[in-house]
């Protein structure tokens, strides 16, 4: 017994340690998302790219799970789940790649990453463009041995908290297949 608990705690270090440093991995993808968004137009495949970048920076299934009270969560069955967190990444990431254009910088430093334990961190970005300073906040938790952010708080604006609190106000008075609903129509107007 003792020598598979040794084994399972050997294997998690080397999965924490194997893992990228969080501020090397949002660099990485920011380094590549600027270069995108300083060209003035974007062809299709350019706009995939971002949203591919997108895709690949944030855990989705969690910031979904976040933007609802665990009530809400908790009250859907497995499926109901399902479809809320496909419809929310498809909405999110099809707006989140038309908004980007207002995160354009000019110069970016990040801060060391502020670790718990070692599947969570904190990075925060200074992002200065055309001399405003923008602050960015990843709230990031390691998922397959890749950092991936959760939540993205910009200049004290939390985009889980924001979220929760809208759909909050729409399940006073909808039903959660309702909210899905209004959540797939978001999703393909900001895809047109």
């Amino acid at each position: 017994m003792l020598k598979k608990l040794l084994i399972a705690i050997a294997c998690a270090s080397l999965v924490a340690f194997a893992a990228e440093d969080p501020v090397a991995a949002i660099k990485k993808k920011d380094t590549e998302l600027q270069a995108l968004l300083k060209k003035s137009s974007r062809n299709a495949k350019e706009t995939e790219r971002v949203k591919s970048l997108l895709n690949d920076s944030f855990d989705f299934a969690l910031l979904a799970k976040k933007s609802l009270s665990a009530n809400d969560w908790k009250a859907q069955d497995a499926a109901a789940q399902e479809k809320f967190v496909a419809e929310f990444q498809r909405m999110v990431r099809n707006s989140s790649a038309k908004r980007l254009e207002l995160y354009r910088a000019d110069s970016t430093i990040y801060e060391p990453a502020k670790m718990k334990g070692d599947n969570e961190a904190r990075v925060v970005a200074h992002l200065w463009n055309k001399g405003k300073e923008s602050v960015l906040e990843y709230k990031m938790s390691l998922v397959d041995g890749k950092w991936k952010a959760w939540d993205l708080v910009i200049d004290d604006l939390s985009t889980a908290r924001n979220y929760k609190d809208q759909f909050s106000q729409i399940l006073k008075t909808k039903s959660f297949a309702d909210l899905i609903d209004i959540i797939s129509k978001k999703a393909d107007e900001s895809e047109k």
